[in-house]
């Protein structure tokens, strides 16, 4: 769940349940025992009172159910009322980095959500993102060319980080240069103190003016000149607007991508035997990094959404104004949606699988981050006669965030 204000709020809900660091570490087991409650619960994160959707026909329906909306000033309404007051104490006025780095797409709903969505939609289509896998895949072989030689390799730092950045500065048009800059500040957004969240985001926001900038005066064919297009000649989009799409692009756009490269491999190498058939069979590669998503779901937990409205969902009565998270994870591996849900089995149906969301919010980058996932795959299959971890599996760890990330993933190669 991405941080919000409500979770500092001190609500209402204190026997519930409270799900903490071990949970993110490894929420499958706390998935599973809630899941025998139903498919609807009502959990903690941090203070906040939550209805945590764990089945997969309800999170799906939930994704795509209007009622529940993502308006942040719903939500802080919301809030209020469940504290039991008229409204909540006034916040500091927002800077414009704050500003832009709180109104985006997975935070808006209809119909400011389809008008910004519509306008970059057109570069992740899957005709266009077709056309880049030659690219694609020469990114990836000159990211191994860099380690070959060497019999271990850190897969995330050599490969899956700089893979994806390189792919989006490219489709932006924005200085790959810039790129272990902007790397450092959406890290430090997600992990540094509260306080220094304004000054964050301002440097953000002012690396973000000069790409605008750039671009303004030298376009070109890229998506960001575009942008700047309809800003500045078409009047559809504000600045805020432009700066919070490219922000939004860049961070959302690597990191997913990075940890579904990372998290699959990792699944392969535990399940050697699926291993065994992509080597037998390349053509499988597809369909292995649609159930790398199902299996360890990278954004397990969808944002946070708030009822406008008493919404019935798996047995229970969500009450206007309560908070709910579907759980696209648990979805993933309910043993109603597929049989033997947490077993890597890449020969089994992933239809409809929640790995990349559902609805409107369903993941903007999709095709764009199995193209990249299916290149690294095939790579290392085809560099390496043996791939295996370089630690145990126990000693590979997570970061205790809302997604899973993994801090590190050493591979033997030879």
């Amino acid at each position: 769940m991405t941080q919000t204000a409500v979770e500092a709020l001190e609500l209402p809900g204190a026997d519930l349940e409270e799900l903490g660091p071990d949970f993110y570490r490894d929420p499958y087991p706390v998935y599973a025992r809630l899941r025998e409650q139903g498919p609807v619960v009502q959990v903690r994160f941090g203070p906040t009172p939550v209805w945590l959707v764990v089945g997969y026909a309800e999170g799906r329906s939930a994704l795509a159910d209007p009622r529940l909306v993502k308006d942040q000033g719903r939500i802080a309404r919301a809030a209020a009322a469940l504290m039991g007051v008229e409204a909540l104490p006034e916040p500091e006025e927002q800077t414009f980095g704050e500003r832009v780095l709180t109104s985006h797409l997975l935070s808006m709903d209809p119909p400011d959500h389809g008008r910004l969505r519509g306008l970059v939609g057109k570069a992740f289509t899957n005709r266009k993102v077709q056309a880049r896998r030659a690219r694609v895949n020469e990114v990836v072989a000159e990211l191994f060319d860099a380690v070959a030689g060497k019999p271990e390799i850190e897969l995330l730092a050599d490969v899956a980080y700089p893979l994806p950045i390189t792919v989006l500065c490219e489709l932006l048009g924005v200085p790959v240069g810039d790129q272990a800059e902007f790397t450092r500040l959406a890290n430090a957004l997600n992990f540094e103190p509260p306080e220094r969240m304004r000054e964050i985001a301002g440097e953000l926001a002012d690396l973000v003016l000069t790409w605008v900038e750039l671009r303004r005066r030298e376009p070109g064919d890229n998506l960001l000149s575009e942008l700047v297009r309809a800003h500045d000649v078409d009047g559809i989009l504000s600045l805020e607007e432009l700066v919070s799409m490219v922000f939004q692009i860049q961070s959302a756009g690597f990191g997913p991508t990075s940890h579904l490269i990372s998290n699959g491999v990792r699944a392969l190498m535990v399940h050697p035997d699926q291993l065994a058939l992509l080597r037998a069979d390349r053509s499988l590669i597809p369909a292995a990094v649609d159930e790398f998503a199902r299996f360890d779901t990278t954004v397990h937990l969808a944002m946070l959404s708030v009822a406008a409205e008493p919404v019935e969902l798996g047995g229970v009565l969500i009450a206007e104004n309560d908070f709910v998270v579907v759980a696209t994870g648990a979805g993933n591996r309910d043993p109603k949606y597929r049989a033997n849900p947490d077993v890597l089995d890449i020969r089994a149906s992933t239809a409809a699988h929640l790995g990349f969301g559902h609805g409107i919010h369903h993941c903007l980058g999709t095709a764009l981050g199995k193209v990249q996932a299916e290149a690294v795959v095939a790579a290392l299959l085809d560099r390496y006669e043996t791939v295996e971890l370089a630690v145990p599996a126990g000693e590979l760890t997570h970061k205790v965030f809302p997604a899973r990330l993994l801090d590190a993933l050493p591979l033997r190669v030879g």
